[in-house]
């Protein structure tokens, strides 16, 4: 099935620039793995943020499910309460985990002196819907 019928044809050029993605439920642990492996390569190359601490946290999950994973970041220099923003990852609740915008997050965190929690949501089609949002909301 295809919706490129869907798109604005002065987009479509652009749209077929990118490789297509055949995500089913065969080639997920895969994409999963490659993921993971992309993620590991670009933290290894994410700069000290040496005002910023990094904690993994476990939270109470929904009623009936297991603790959620988060990554609480705050920044060192302050002492009192700041604001905080609350990140999802992108992934579309099947792939991803809390760690893969770890750069961008200490940036932000540097940057606007703020603290943030990413989430470490459970994953579909092994949590199906409302779970992995659930999870979001929990934290």
């Amino acid at each position: 099935m295809t919706t490129k019928h869907l798109v604005d044809p002065e987009i479509l050029p652009m749209l077929d620039m990118f490789p297509g993605l055949d995500l089913t439920r065969e080639s997920l642990p895969q994409m999963r793995a490659l993921l993971k492996e992309m993620n590991a390569q670009m933290l290894a190359e994410v700069p000290e943020f040496p005002d910023i601490a990094v904690s993994e946290q476990h939270i109470p999950g929904p009623e009936g499910a297991p603790d959620v994973r988060v990554l609480v970041y705050l920044p060192k220099n302050v002492s009192s309460p700041v604001p905080a923003l609350l990140w999802i990852h992108g992934g579309g609740y099947v792939i991803g985990d809390a760690n893969q915008a770890d750069p961008q997050i200490k940036t932000i965190v540097s940057t606007l002196g703020c603290a943030a929690v990413s989430v470490d949501y459970r994953l579909a089609p092994e949590t199906p819907h409302p779970g992995p949002v659930e999870d979001c909301y929990a934290a």
